[in-house]
């Protein structure tokens, strides 16, 4: 296939791919869907078909069968799979409710969105409430929906492998019901002749449905007016008296969030008692009124008056009085009330005649009135003619009764009532015919809180409130007077911290100190007031007073000083000790809050180590406590030293005098008058770098105010001296070795000690130098010494303000003596494999020594080396040695393996001493292994030579005892007399190396001095036997390598008997 997982709507092709086959072959294209249901979808002689318009239906295996005259194969299954997508989402809600403008839910209920959109790969899905992300996921759900959630929900599907995207959105409203239940009322209409009923449920979405219900007439459905608003309905019942008394009407309200109707419910009813009549006189006589009133009912009923003669007042409720100039009212004659109710159809009527007073009756405005406020009270009657005179009483708790006021009017007025007006009050009214006394009357005035008085226990006063001792016990009263009885709260720095009228502190601390306030509350009358006072907490200073002495006027003279800091009020502090007796006429005495200091007498009239103590007190404590201070001359004597700065600027030099008590004054005088002084903390002389003047004192000077005359002490500049244990140092190659650099002396500070290689360049820490150093010496140690790098002059250097110096170190690296030659005896396979080579080797003169381990090589030869004389041209391979190092000088045996059969290899061996790499040996050939017949080769061939050796052997001794008879044959074989001896042997002269200046100091090698090299020397002369002789030995040195031809070394001796 061009592609396994093409897109939606492209192109692609298929391809039925065979090896071999005689044509014609025909091809069949099958497709097999997820239900394994196969289908021939193609079939001809094209091995390629097109699919121009991909779609979702083609995913499925596709599987080609390709066949002709000889047989049919079928090609193995290949999926296809086609991405397409997103589709449009399909919103699913859960429960599902739809509107016109979309879904709705109920308030609190759980709601659950469910957006699908066919997609592959499958869809990712991001849901939005008015266009904010709020979710990502298929399914978006809202535990309890709330009315601020209604709105759009979006929902967003994308296919992230072809980074497409969807969306559908739907419009989501929240239904929920209005607050409370619905509010039903009654009233009247068309002038009390009907009635209007009204329902009323504001609030909720969408608007409640409302519907009356009761006791209507059965014709009212013909009669009644019905007005609906939002959230409201009224009812117009009909007029006539058709509604019958007591009737319960009900208005019934359901939502469609909520599972069940609520319901109000009205009752209209006549007044249970009859109109109710009375008269009063105003209170300059002038107007008589007479009200009317009838309680009660629903709703409420229309009062008016009509006189004898007319007079009238109606046709409103409200008005319900009639006014009559005092004095005009008809006695005898009735005056009418009319009160019209709309379930009568007729009105009722209660008349007024004037009549002897009855017995009356105390009414208040207010029982309990507030303190300050007006309140009235009124001396009711019943029937009774005026005029009528009335008379106040006051009846206190001590039975005093008392009268407070009088006259013809049946109120009076109090406009300031206070606690005094608290009692029992009755009236007495009288006119013309009789006179009657009221019950009594309880007056329960309501006042307060005053301003609160606090009293604190324990009781001590200062000038800025109240005082108190930290840690004891306080206690805080607070009294207000109020009706009714007050309530306390407690304050602290406008923090409330109690509630009650006492405050108690069990221990009172620092950080009680501030404002307290008592609030004092009239819960009926909802007032308050307030007192606060301050309280100071006395607490003393932490620890104990602080002494300490000090110098004054240019250190001549001491000063005390005691401070004892914190703690409130400030303590007390007082000086005593080792005071001279005429200090008192002398002495100088300050005193701040915390702190006092007095002045001591100048001219040395203090004694050395005099002791003084300072006595602190507080009131906070039961005893006071106290510090002591002693003056003393230093013990020692000053002392002076130098140092330079980092930045070689200046040179600064120092003086101190430690001890004593105070510190001294220090300061600085040079050879030419430079000084520096005056203050006590003004003990350095500053120089700039090089201007010192070498040799020349420089003074410091040193003052106590105990001492009359000043001390002293001089520093003088010197340029430092370098030092080295050896000025020559020799080491073997290899080995780390260390060069010390050191100061002779103290001198003035000096810089930095420097290093210098043998190259004239700085030192730093390296892999190859490690520098330790201090202020007084550096010393460098070279690591893995090599004498052609290392070996030469070092140098160390250093320097101070006065001048500067160097030393020279030198350093020889010698190399360890040439090893011996090894040869290589038996070099052989261990196997016909040739995979595995053994070699044997000897070190000539290994008893002396001299040698660490051993270079093992081997080169490959892509041919074997021709034999000498053959004359044909020898290829040799290319001189690549590969080594094994062996690092046990005792190894005499080694076994090289891994080795290639068909390869010829040749093996040579190197001693090694250390670092230096001796001759090697001559190159050879592995030799194949022997066969079995080699023991008995060895053996005939030891037994020849043994047979050779003693043919030998007897032929010499023949040809010794008959020298006289062969002479030529005696002088051929043991030459001449009087021979000479010749050798060919360098012998390296003992490297010694010294100085006038320093040692010789060797690390690594033997402690006493030898030549670099060391081989054997020659034997004396033979002079034991007359007889001359010559003796001549060829050895040969193995090469050092392929290029350098082997070294001979003849030793020729010749022996003369005498």
């Amino acid at each position: 296939m061009s592609d396994t997982s093409p897109v939606e709507g492209s192109s692609m092709w298929m391809r039925c791919n065979v090896e071999n086959g005689t044509e014609p072959i025909r091809y069949v294209w099958q497709r097999e869907t997820s239900s394994e249901d196969v289908t021939t979808f193609a079939q001809g002689n094209n091995s390629i078909i097109n699919v121009t318009n991909v779609n979702r239906n083609h995913t499925g295996w596709y599987l080609c069968v390709a066949s002709n005259n000889i047989n049919s194969q079928t090609s193995d299954r290949v999926w296809l799979d086609t991405i397409f997508g997103p589709d449009v989402p399909q919103i699913d809600v859960t429960p599902p409710r739809t509107v016109k403008q979309g879904y709705t839910a109920l308030e609190t209920e759980a709601v659950s969105l469910l957006c699908q959109a066919q997609s592959n790969p499958a869809s990712q899905y991001v849901w939005f409430y008015n266009n904010s992300q709020v979710y990502t996921g298929q399914k978006f759900t809202i535990t309890k929906i709330l009315r601020v959630d209604a709105g759009d929900y979006t929902c967003l599907a994308q296919n992230t492998y072809l980074n497409t995207r969807t969306k559908k959105t739907i419009s989501m409203t929240v239904y929920y019901p209005p607050d409370g239940s619905p509010s039903c009322s009654v009233e009247p209409a068309l002038n009390h002749t009907s009635l209007r009923l009204l329902c009323s449920w504001p609030g909720g979405f969408p608007s409640p449905s409302l519907h009356w219900t009761g006791d209507l007439i059965q014709d009212q459905s013909n009669t009644a007016q019905l007005t609906s608003s939002a959230s409201s309905t009224t009812i117009m019942l009909p007029s006539g008296g058709l509604t019958s008394n007591n009737s319960l009407f009900t208005c019934l309200g359901s939502h469609p969030a909520l599972k069940q109707s609520t319901q109000c419910s009205t009752r209209t009813y006549i007044p249970p008692a009859e109109p109710l009549c009375f008269a009063y006189v105003t209170k300059d006589k002038q107007y008589l009124m007479l009200s009317c009133s009838w309680e009660g009912g629903a709703p409420k009923a229309l009062v008016w008056w009509e006189g004898p003669e007319g007079q009238s007042k109606g046709g409103e409720q409200t008005f319900n009085i009639l006014i009559l100039h005092y004095g005009t009212a008809r006695s005898g004659k009735p005056y009418t009330c009319h009160a019209k109710h709309p379930l009568l159809v007729e009105t009722k009527t209660c008349r007024l005649t004037l009549v002897p007073v009855t017995k009356p009756y105390l009414s208040l405005s207010e029982v309990s009135p507030v303190e300050g406020s007006t309140m009235w009270m009124r001396c009711n009657l019943e029937n009774g003619t005026g005029p009528i005179q009335y008379v106040w009483q006051h009846e206190t708790r001590s039975g005093n009764i008392t009268i407070i006021a009088q006259g013809d009017s049946s109120v009076i007025n109090v406009t300031d009532v206070n606690r005094n007006h608290t009692g029992w009050y009755r009236c007495v009214a009288s006119n013309a015919v009789n006179s009657e006394s009221s019950n009594r009357l309880w007056l329960d005035t309501i006042f307060g809180p005053d301003i609160p008085q606090i009293n604190v226990t324990p009781y001590s006063i200062t000038e800025r409130g109240y005082s108190a001792l930290e840690r004891e016990t306080v206690s805080l009263l607070c009294q207000a007077q109020s009706n009714p009885a007050s309530q306390y709260v407690w304050f602290y720095n406008n923090s409330q911290v109690y509630s009650g009228p006492q405050l108690t502190i069990t221990k009172i601390l620092r950080m009680h100190t501030g404002d307290y306030a008592c609030l004092a509350l009239n819960t009926y009358l909802n007032t308050r007031s307030k007192k606060t006072i301050s309280l100071t907490v006395y607490y003393p200073p932490d620890g104990s007073p602080s002494c300490s002495v000090e110098p004054a006027l240019n250190h001549t003279s001491l000063r005390l000083l005691c401070s004892w800091p914190g703690g409130f009020p400030s303590p007390s502090l007082h000086w005593t000790g080792d005071l001279i007796q005429d200090q008192s006429n002398t002495a100088q005495l300050t005193s701040s809050a915390s702190s006092t200091t007095i002045m001591l007498p100048s001219g040395g009239l203090t004694s050395n180590n005099s002791l003084f103590t300072c006595l602190g007190s507080h009131p906070a404590l039961k005893q006071s406590t106290q510090c002591s201070t002693r003056t003393y001359i230093p013990p020692a004597e000053p002392l002076c030293f130098a140092y330079v700065t980092k930045d070689k600027q200046y040179l600064t030099l120092s003086c101190s005098w430690e001890g004593g008590a105070p510190k001294a004054l220090v300061w600085w005088e040079g050879p030419e008058g430079q000084s520096k002084g005056g203050e006590q903390t003004f003990n350095i002389l500053i120089l700039h770098y090089g201007t010192a003047r070498s040799g020349k004192p420089y003074t410091c000077h040193a003052k106590h105010p105990l001492l009359v005359q000043t001390k002293t002490c001089r520093l003088t500049l010197e340029a430092p001296v370098l030092q080295t244990q050896r000025r020559v140092v020799s080491v073997y190659e290899g080995s780390d070795v260390q060069l010390t650099c050191s100061l002779r002396d103290n001198y003035l500070p000096v810089n930095e000690i420097t290093w210098f290689n043998n190259q004239g360049v700085g030192v730093q820490d390296t892999s190859k130098y490690m520098l330790l150093r201090t202020s007084a010496w550096a010393n460098l140690t070279v690591r893995d010494t090599d004498e052609t790098q290392d070996s030469g002059e070092y140098r160390c250097s250093t320097s101070n303000a006065v001048g500067g110096t160097e030393i020279n170190i030198t350093l020889v690296i010698k190399k360890y003596p040439m090893p011996p030659n090894a040869t290589l005896v038996r070099v052989m396979y261990t196997s016909r494999q040739r995979n595995e080579v053994e070699l044997e080797w000897v070190v000539k003169n290994q008893e002396v020594g001299g040698w660490t381990g051993f270079f093992l090589e081997h080169r490959n030869m892509s041919e074997q080396p021709q034999r000498k004389g053959s004359g044909k041209e020898e290829k040799v391979g290319p001189v690549v040695w590969y080594r094994n190092i062996l690092q046990d000088p005792a190894v005499r045996i080694y076994t090289v393996g891994s080795l290639t059969p068909t390869v010829t290899y040749q093996f040579r061996i190197i001693p090694v001493n250390h670092r230096t790499v001796g001759h090697p040996s001559t190159p050879k050939t592995p030799a194949e292994p022997r066969y079995n017949v080699y023991p008995a080769v060895i053996g005939a061939a030891i037994g020849g030579m043994l047979f050779a050796a003693i043919l030998t052997v007897l032929l010499l001794m023949y040809i010794i005892r008959n020298r006289n008879n062969n002479p030529r044959l005696h002088d051929l074989l043991f030459g001449r007399q009087h021979s000479q001896s010749r050798e060919n042997i360098n012998f390296p002269e003992d490297e010694v190396v010294s100085t006038s200046e320093g040692g010789i100091e060797e690390i690594g090698g033997s402690s006493s001095l030898g030549p670099a090299m060391a081989l054997p020397r020659a034997s004396s002369p033979l002079t034991s036997s007359p007889m001359s002789a010559t003796l001549t030995t060829t050895s040969q040195a193995p090469p050092s390598g392929d290029d350098n031809e082997p070294v001979s070394v003849t030793i020729t001796v010749k022996a003369t008997g005498s």
